[in-house]
């Protein structure tokens, strides 16, 4: 059964991701407005909060979500679940996920 609350939508964007005593990169594969997956050679535990910094098409500076909770893992790729994010970061999501929506 399916928890998520928002629709997910496959992409290939760039993040930079810092936690405590970890900093790392790699590839946002899904993307909601509550959470996303990311592949990734960095190791990272279940549990784990982080800051993320996502690169968008055609927009200067990342959105920035301030704290993630890392839901899942599996080799090379882990799962976040966004517990907070500035409204304006929000609304920079949202329009981009509904230009995926549009097609």
């Amino acid at each position: 059964m399916d928890k998520r609350q928002a629709p997910r939508y496959k992409v290939r964007l760039p993040i930079t991701f810092l936690g405590y005593n970890l900093t790392g990169e790699g590839i946002v594969v899904n993307l909601s407005l509550g959470g996303c997956g990311i592949e990734s050679d960095q190791n990272v535990q279940q549990g784990k909060e982080l800051t993320l910094r996502i690169s968008m098409p055609e927009q200067d500076a990342p959105v920035v979500v301030d704290r993630a909770q890392v839901r899942w893992t599996v080799r090379g790729l882990f799962g976040l679940e966004f517990l907070t994010i500035g409204s304006e970061e929000e609304e920079r999501l949202r329009r981009f996920l509904s230009t995926l929506e549009a097609g």
